[in-house]
């Protein structure tokens, strides 16, 4: 049982918020980026709709690169609801666990950050990407390189993640299932209905899993 971490484990939307405030701050685009607007923007699934064709792709990478900037500097990390205790509970029924996620630098430095807010002791391992750029949203390899690093077959493993991106690389890495949770950038309307990738399950919060781990067992 594998997991995204921002939006997925722990909160997203802080420095999801600074970075885009940020990004549209620095191409000139609009008034001032508010908390509020954020929110509201956030869950009409339209964040961006406003913004003009020719700019998206700068921003994008503005944006990115803002949001690893500020969840690298951030030292306490703020765990989602459910998120402890689930953990706790996959560890004592014997699941091997890990985190892949899209932040870069050395897994070790992410690993303390999980220690301080009582994580780390629930997760066998943690894996980050080597690389900062846009190429490392695509955890595909990540998480085909967890299931070899557990020793267990991919069609057994599944993916837990907050964005269609989480499910289109669990789908490419072959994974028997691929959950999405409605806690991080995407919202349930907008997981359940994506047409390209589609998670087998959705919840809408971590104190689901265990439901949905039932369903998904052989024979269920």
């Amino acid at each position: 049982m594998f997991f995204d971490l921002d939006g997925t484990l722990v909160d997203i939307h802080g420095p999801l918020y600074i970075a885009a405030r940020n990004a549209l701050d620095e191409v000139g685009h609009g008034p001032p980026l508010t908390r509020e607007r954020y929110h509201e923007q956030m869950k009409r699934d339209d964040f961006w709709a406003d913004i003009p064709e020719e700019i998206r792709p700068q921003l994008f990478k503005l944006a990115f690169a803002y949001f690893m900037a500020e969840v690298d500097r951030t030292e306490r990390l703020e765990v989602l609801p459910h998120v402890a205790e689930t953990l706790a509970e996959l560890k004592r029924r014997d699941f091997a666990t890990g985190v892949i996620t899209s932040r870069p630098g050395e897994s070790q430095t992410l690993v303390e950050k999980l220690a301080m807010v009582g994580l780390a002791s629930h997760l066998d391992f943690v894996i980050t990407q080597t690389t900062g750029s846009l190429r490392a949203l695509d955890k595909s390899e990540s998480l085909k390189q967890a299931a070899i690093r557990a020793g267990i077959h991919p069609r057994v493993c599944v993916y837990v993640g907050d964005e269609p991106r989480d499910i289109m690389a669990a789908g490419n890495a072959g994974y028997g299932a691929k959950i999405a949770v409605a806690t991080g950038a995407a919202s349930y309307v907008h997981l359940v209905n994506h047409k390209q990738y589609r998670a087998d399950f959705v919840m809408n919060s971590m104190n689901e899993l265990f439901d949905v781990i039932e369903r998904i067992r052989p024979g269920a």
